[in-house]
């Protein structure tokens, strides 16, 4: 019985834990796209909130970089998000006018930037020409640090699980080969003395009553015998 269990159980621990982890990876793949999507979408909104009163300043004749009051804009966007770095109004010539990054301001705009995740929308005149770009910038660093948050919960909610799946299925097993074993142990006599296991009595107490109805009916259809 320990022999058996104990291959069972390593057959399918294996499957079990393999199981489990993908469940995890998958669960942990959607949570990171959703969550990347959602600060995204985020980001994208304060840009186009952004660009959008550039341009109705633009549309009563102000030029981009005259409109000075986007830097509080930009401060205060920046400040409702903790996710966000920082908030820029860039020329059309890739200079930042306007951040909420005192730092950034005169700097040139870096298409990749390795520590940030950009989003951006146009700011478009009424002559329909593009003449800068609001750019919301979101601390990579930040992201990856709420992400291994997340990761972590996951680990320890797929660890907690395996734990007890285990040991549901060790209990399962040692049950199902003790409860086997029982059945294949336990014999008892027919009624011709014969020992066999206890389940397989009954059977064969029925083949036993239908033989003799058989020899009992076969007996009586015999002609009797006469004498010469």
């Amino acid at each position: 019985m320990g022999k058996l269990s104990l291959t069972l159980l390593v057959v399918l621990f294996p499957l079990l834990a393999a199981s489990l982890a993908l469940g995890a990876y998958l669960n942990y793949a959607s949570v990171r796209n959703s969550y990347i999507e959602m600060v995204g979408t985020r980001m994208q909104t304060v840009a186009r909130r952004v660009a959008s009163d550039a341009q109705v300043a633009l549309s009563m004749g102000m030029p981009l970089a005259g409109q000075n009051a986007l830097e509080r804009l930009l401060t205060r966007e920046a400040a409702a998000d903790p996710m966000i770095r920082s908030v820029d109004v860039v020329a059309a010539d890739g200079t930042v006018l306007f951040s909420s990054d005192p730092v950034r301001r005169g700097t040139r705009e870096q298409e990749s930037d390795p520590m940030a995740e950009r989003r951006m929308a146009s700011i478009v005149s009424a002559f329909d020409t593009t003449e800068g770009l609001v750019v919301t910038r979101a601390s990579r660093p930040a992201l990856d640090a709420a992400l291994a948050r997340a990761g972590g919960g996951i680990l320890t909610v797929a660890v907690a699980a395996l734990s007890l799946a285990a040991l549901a299925i060790a209990i399962v097993v040692v049950l199902a080969v003790r409860g086997l074993t029982r059945r294949l142990t336990d014999r008892a006599a027919t009624a011709a003395g014969e020992e066999v296991p206890a389940e397989m009595v009954p059977v064969i107490a029925e083949i036993d009553e239908a033989h003799a109805a058989i020899r009992s009916r076969w007996a009586a259809s015999r002609p009797p015998a006469t004498g010469s």
